[in-house]
Order: C-alpha cells, then structure tokens, then sequence
C-alpha cells in the first residue's frame, strides 16, 4: 500500500544530536512540501566515533522536536538495516513507498561537489531532484552545477540560507557548558538527564588543573568552531581536530611545578622560557597532550607546530594552525582576507599567517623562530610551484586533448595500439604495474602489487598505495581513473571514494588508496601476504 502525497523531500543526516539549524531546516521544508521524510542514519556500534546516542535515542530526541510538524515522519527505516546504506537506497524506497509522487533529496552547498562518486549516481540524478540548502561558508558555484546539470542531475534551490552549525560543534559544545546554545530547549534537556556526549569533557575539565584563563577557553572554543569548519571542508578528522584544538593552549599558564607534579615531560621548558616564550606554551600543550591524556603524535605534533608553523606540515596540522588564527574573535588586520583563503586553500593561507607573523615580530623587535622562517620560505615555494602549474594549464591541456584524439583511434598509431593492447589484453601485471607507475607519478606512498591470483577469484593483482592526506587519496583516484580511461578506454567496474579509502575495481586488478591512518589500522597486505607474493614498487 502506497501513501498518496505530492511532493515528498527527503532529509538525511546523523542528528548526533539534533541541532537548532537541523530544526530550522526541517520547518522550512515542512511549509514546501506536502510530506517531509527526516532520515537518521544507521552509525556501526562497531564504528562509534565519539557518537553516544543510540538511533532509538536520535529518534527520540528528533520526534521531541517534531511533534507539532503534521507532515514530519522521523523514520526508523535506515536504522533498522542496521547497515550503512547509500543515498539511492533510500530514494529507490521511498520512491515505491511514495509512488507517483515527485521525490526531493535534501542536500546542503558543502555536498553538491561530490556528487558524481555518490553510488548509482545516474539512478539517483534520474530518481530525484536535489533541493539545494546554501550553507553558510559553503559555496555550490554556478559553473559546478551547470556541469552537474549537464550530466542529468536536477537542481532546486531551496531559496534559504542555514548557519554551518554541525552536531559535532554541539558535541564539543556540551563539555564547554554551551550546549543550549546550539540545540533546541527539548533536546538539552535530554542530553544533560541522560549524560549524552561526553567525550571531551575530560580536557576542558582539565584546564582548571593547568589554571587556564576564561578569556583563553573562550578563544579555545572558537577555535574549535573554526576547526571543524575547515576539517569538513577538507575532509579531515573532525574528532582529532577538535582533540587537538581543545586542548592547543591548555599549557598557556602551566608553571614547572605543575607540570612535574602531573608528570610532563616538557623537556625543552627551560631553553624555551629564556628564548622564546610566546612559543613555548604549544611546546607544554603538546607534552600535556603526549603524558597527560596519552593522545596520539599526530594530535601533539599539530598542537607543537600551531604557533611556530614547520615546513613538514600535513593538512592536519595546517588545519589546528589556521583555525587558531581565524577563529572568529581574532580582528587583526587581514584576517577576514585569511578566513576566505583557508575555506579554499591551506597552502596560500599557511604562507599568508607566516608572513603576517614575520613582519609583526619584525616591526616589534621580536625574535623570528628558525622554526617559521623556514616554513615560510617552503610554502612560498609551494605556492609559487602552483601559481605556474596554473598558468601553464591551458598549455597542457591542448596537449591532453590532442592525445585522447590519438588514443581514441589506437590502430591509427602503432605505439599507442601497443600500449592499449598491453594493458587490455595482457593481464593483470601488466595493468598493476602500469596502475603502479601512476601511482608513482602522483607521490604515492609505500606502493606495493600484490598477486593474489592463486587466493582468490576476486582479482588478479592487489595494488596498495598510501596517501598523506584525505585530499592525496581523491586526487590519486582520479589521476589514476583518468589515465586509463581517457588514454586507454579502461573504466573502473567499481568506484568508491570515501575520505580515506578508494578503490578502483578494474576486475583482473583491486586498486585500494589508502590514507596513512586506514592502511594502518587494517594492514591489507598482510592478509594476502604469503611472504613471496608481495612486490614493492619501485619506479
């Protein structure tokens, strides 16, 4: 049986918890559409995160705050599969669910790039119109979404803008005391009666022990704010970049005796308190990260580097750096020009900070850390390298077009008929080690081929290769699916690209990207690893 409705607008999202914008969204929709589905997706008890409600409790808490919406359905549906589902899941069943009716799946501006390596793709551009939310902070530009017009995907744009406001900024808000700031009165309430989202409570209680000053938490919660912001745009760690930037000064006051009296092991305390004060705090923040709360060299090691900057930077660190710098107390000169730049490029406002840094302890009398003029030096060569990959761009891409024009007629030029039927025809190590060298080409880490041909049906060939960044593991992908696909019409029989994992499927070869953290935590190789049938490749 079918409900009968005419335009039906699908809202997904965790809503660990619900949040006001979450609410202000679902109102607005309510008064466009004749039913509006509110969609809590299913979260692994496996795969926590951080997150303390249960779906029964996200459901709870979203009906609290829906009651009086009649044509509101908070639905079970996905966390009943007790499953991650994709996007076309829900559409193909609300479609049949809803027959007739036309179907809008919700979507936010921070989403809209990433479209087109959602599963099933067409079917979901062919099923349902994207009603577009403008996020504050997030822009859908007009060229991305005539491009994704021009694939098949439907557009409507919901004609209101919401905050950028995220349940992971209310889950950092309930150990700063500010959760009613963020959620609505009913959904409060219920997480101070039942405890809920706690995790960082333990270091900001910890700032009363290191004696840190109430105007400097409040500068530390608007850093976290920042950071969350730039972690999802760049599809970082949200939770580590909140850990790191919670706990970035807590070291601003600490004295030698309390840091002995707790055990931290700030070792470099003495040299840096005569030599360079102003940086000595993100010295001790790191040590009490390291010997106090035992969190990982990656979350000490972006604390260390926030104030001074280092040429070794990941995006990580440029992330906890930047959002101590723009958080939005901060009215130095040039800061509103920073805020844009890092929403768009790490790299440009690294160098932006370093020099504003340089030139205001030089015009101070100041001493200039050895630490930062380095840096500076390597992200203005950073980006002066971009500035003239730009420039020559429309240089290389006559020269891309005429090659696809070459490839696409392969017996017309014998070398390239060679190299279409080497990789086509020839099996999976010549394809692995072709996949290798482009790899290569785009500085991927610890390559290795892997034949797992006499182990499974699943594939000839495994290659792994790591990435430093969420954004090295999108651009290795794509660099790699363009090669094959342009040069040598090969297509990927599967695609799936998550922040830190992809893999290509080109059936006689598995290829797994992998950022640094995934490979380490689930060692694919060894468990195709017989002990011979492991290649590293070397270029």
């Amino acid at each position: 049986m079918t409900d009968k409705v005419q335009k039906v607008a699908i809202l997904g999202g965790s809503f660990d918890p619900v949040t006001n914008a979450h609410l202000e969204i679902i109102r607005k929709l309510s008064k466009k559409f004749s039913r509006v589905v509110v969609l809590p997706c299913y979260i692994s008890p496996f795969k926590r995160e951080g997150c303390d409600a249960s779906g029964e409790e996200r459901v709870k808490m979203l009906r609290k705050v829906t009651a009086e919406l009649e044509n509101v359905k908070v639905s079970k549906w996905e966390i009943k599969q007790e499953k991650i589902s994709y996007s076309i899941d829900a559409v193909r069943h609300y479609k049949q669910k809803y027959e007739g009716a036309e179907l809008f799946f919700v979507i936010g501006s921070d989403c809209v790039s990433g479209l087109t390596e959602w599963k099933d793709a067409d079917e979901l551009a062919a099923s349902a119109t994207f009603f577009l939310i403008r996020r504050k902070g997030y822009a859908a530009s007009k060229k991305l979404l005539d491009s994704l017009k021009e694939l098949g995907f439907k557009f409507k744009s919901a004609g209101f803008t919401v905050s950028d406001e995220s349940s992971s900024l209310v889950r950092a808000a309930v150990a700063f005391g500010k959760t009613a700031e963020f959620v609505p009165a009913e959904v409060c309430e219920y997480i101070e009666k039942h405890g809920l989202y706690k995790e960082y409570a333990p270091f900001v209680k910890a700032y009363k022990t290191f004696e840190l000053k109430e105007e400097r938490i409040e500068h530390t919660f608007r850093a976290v704010k920042a950071g969350i912001r730039l972690a999802k745009i760049y599809g970082e760690n949200v939770n580590e970049v909140i850990t790191a930037l919670i706990l970035h000064d807590i070291g601003k006051y600490a004295d030698a005796e309390t840091l002995k009296k707790h055990k931290i092991k700030a070792e470099r305390y003495a040299e840096l308190l005569k030599s360079a004060p102003a940086v000595l705090h993100a010295h001790v923040s790191a040590a009490i990260a390291r010997d106090y709360f035992k969190c990982n060299e990656r979350i000490a090691g972006a604390i260390e580097k926030h104030t001074t900057g280092a040429a070794d930077m990941s995006e990580f660190d440029k992330i906890v750096y930047l959002a101590d710098a723009i958080e939005e107390g901060r009215e130095y000169e040039g800061v509103e020009s920073l805020r844009r730049v890092a929403a768009k490029d790490l790299n440009r406002a690294m160098l932006r900070s370093l020099k504003a840094t340089v030139k205001t302890l030089k015009q101070s009398g100041k001493p200039v850390c050895e630490e930062t003029i380095v840096a500076c030096k390597h992200f203005a060569e950073i980006c002066r390298e971009a500035t003239a990959a730009k420039k020559a761009a429309p240089v290389f891409a006559e020269v891309k077009k005429v090659t696809v024009v070459q490839k696409q007629e392969p017996e017309n030029n014998k070398k390239a008929k060679a190299e279409y039927d080497d990789l086509k025809n020839k099996g999976g190590k010549v394809l692995a080690h072709f996949i290798a060298e482009k790899l290569s080409e785009k500085k991927g880490r610890d390559i290795v081929i892997i034949d797992v041909a006499q182990k499974t049906v699943l594939a000839d060939c495994f290659v792994i290769a790591g990435a430093g960044s969420t954004t090295a593991v999108k651009a290795m992908a794509d660099y790699v699916d363009e090669k094959l696909s342009k040069e040598h019409k090969i297509e990927p029989l599967r695609r799936d690209i998550s922040p830190k994992w992809a893999v290509l499927d080109y059936g006689d070869v598995i290829v797994h990207i992998q950022h640094e953290e995934a490979r380490e935590f689930y060692r694919l190789e060894k468990l195709w690893d017989n002990g011979d049938n492991v290649t590293p490749f070397i270029d």
